[in-house]
């Protein structure tokens, strides 16, 4: 938590350009007011199916690791169903680091779009794509398919934003939720990073107006950016997770709770926010210097029982 938040506003003015006078975007802070009640209680009478079937296409040779950190902060995230659809190359990696998803492979080099269609999009009630999706040799197609064929809301990451064509979004029939850091957007709209040196929230709502997106604007304080304008800015996190899949466990979570049917601005804010508190709670124990990936996805389970409460259970 924030001790003194009237100067932590002070101390973003200038990067965020939060004033009086811009009224627009809209733009909140997320706290822990906002986001203790947006995880329910889970029912005793509920099951797997319950909560929430997602799909994972990720990872690729060389990149493993991605899929795997996807697929356990879902599972962590309280998803009922998770499938991780990987390459062969990797199968023997992810089905031996994350037990309880569900693994489905497929061959890079021959890949039948009607098995994608039926192992991922019609399993899933939402599709998360692009962490670790460097080495896939034909994910643009893949991509494509995704976009362009699939209902469900798409959580797209990392090499599904360097390979996403802006033209693709003007008629799509889902919700996307993308999850750039600066670098991965700057490059997606074309222009210099040093664009997002000030006036973020303003160019993040435009953006997420235009193409009616969900943007997930990662940094030092993440922004969320809405189609209808609004922004929120994340208030917990530390440079300790400035580290290589940091972002993978983000869009696992992410991925958990929408698949999970929570509203999708609350689920974004909860997820962005348990996120970066499961950091600071890291940060506490291990400090930041020490602090990793995994590690995000170890103390997931104690972020959120700070944010829901111990027992997380319906009387």
């Amino acid at each position: 938590m924030i001790e003194d938040m009237d100067k932590y506003i002070l101390g973003i003015t200038d990067t965020f350009n939060i004033s009086a006078e811009n009224q627009s975007p809209r733009v909140c802070m997320t706290e822990y007011e906002n986001v203790k009640n947006i995880i329910g209680k889970r029912s005793r009478d509920s099951h797997k199916g319950t909560y929430g079937r997602v799909g994972i296409l990720s990872g690729s040779k060389g990149m493993a690791g991605a899929a795997v950190l996807n697929c356990n902060a879902a599972l962590r995230s309280g998803s009922g169903l998770v499938k991780a659809c990987i390459t062969e190359a990797i199968y023997s990696v992810v089905e031996s680091m994350s037990i309880e998803a569900i693994t489905y492979s497929f061959d890079e080099n021959n890949i039948s779009f009607d098995d994608l269609d039926r192992e991922l999009i019609q399993f899933s009630d939402v599709i998360a794509t692009g962490s670790g999706c460097v080495n896939i040799k034909k994910y643009r197609d893949i991509l494509n398919f995704l976009v362009e064929n699939s209902e469900k809301p798409l959580v797209l990451d990392a090499e599904a934003i360097n390979l996403l064509d802006l033209g693709m979004l003007k008629n799509h029939r889902q919700n996307i939720i993308l999850t750039p850091h600066y670098g991965e957007m700057a490059r997606l709209i074309k222009k210099d990073a040093d664009y997002f040196r000030g006036n973020i929230t303003y160019k993040a709502a435009e953006f997420a107006k235009e193409n009616g997106v969900y943007l997930v604007l990662k940094g030092a304080r993440t922004v969320i950016a809405c189609p209808d304008g609004c922004c929120y800015i994340n208030t917990t996190g530390n440079p300790g997770m400035a580290t290589a899949g940091s972002g993978d466990v983000l869009t696992g979570i992410i991925a958990s709770f929408i698949g999970q049917k929570i509203d999708i601005v609350k689920a974004l804010r909860a997820a962005v926010y348990i996120h970066g508190l499961a950091g600071d709670i890291g940060k506490s124990i291990i400090g930041e210097y020490s602090l990793i990936a995994g590690d995000i996805v170890r103390y997931l389970p104690e972020a959120i029982k700070t944010v829901t409460g111990v027992a997380n259970i319906e009387d």
